[in-house]
């Protein structure tokens, strides 16, 4: 087995919270379902996200200057498999999931559980990833009973 493939069935062990990255630049929005995003700082408020240098998402961020995270609940599988699809184009209004807006004008997931709206603070590349740092300027979570939770390469919920 390539170390690749060890690498990842590995990380697969690892559970996590299930996140949407989005953007408007240039009257387009684009989403893409993320495994990689946590919290950096409290002071100032910073979190980063690890995206694929290869896909469009890093550089509409650079471009924008802006973008949101969208914490997905537990009935959102549908939400986070869309925006996996790799090939998509960036539309000019919400297609397939429904959308909201942030006070600030950031695209997001209607009925995320939680969201955040983010300034580009520094992007950095590693790898075959852009890993990209954002301030948070605005952020809202509701009362949902559950995230949705990836884990063992499937979406799974939380049960007390």
């Amino acid at each position: 087995m390539a170390i690749q493939d060890e690498f990842k069935q590995a990380l697969s062990t690892w559970a996590s919270g299930v996140a949407v990255v989005t953007t408007a630049d240039q009257g387009l929005l684009y989403g893409l379902t993320v495994s990689s995003f946590t919290s950096v700082s409290l002071d100032p408020p910073l979190v980063l996200v690890c995206l694929a240098t290869s896909n469009r998402m890093p550089a509409m961020i650079t471009s924008a200057q802006r973008f949101a995270v969208s914490i997905l609940g537990r009935d959102q599988e549908e939400a986070s498999s869309y925006f996996a699809i790799s090939g998509r184009e960036p539309t000019a209004e919400f297609v397939e999931v429904e959308g909201d807006w942030t006070p600030g004008g950031m695209p997001v997931v209607q009925g995320a559980i939680a969201w955040l709206e983010c300034e580009l603070y520094e992007t950095l590349t590693h790898g075959d990833h852009s890993i990209v740092v954002g301030e948070v300027v605005a952020a809202r979570a509701t009362e949902a009973p559950s995230p949705l939770i990836y884990y063992r390469r499937a979406y799974r919920g939380v049960t007390d």
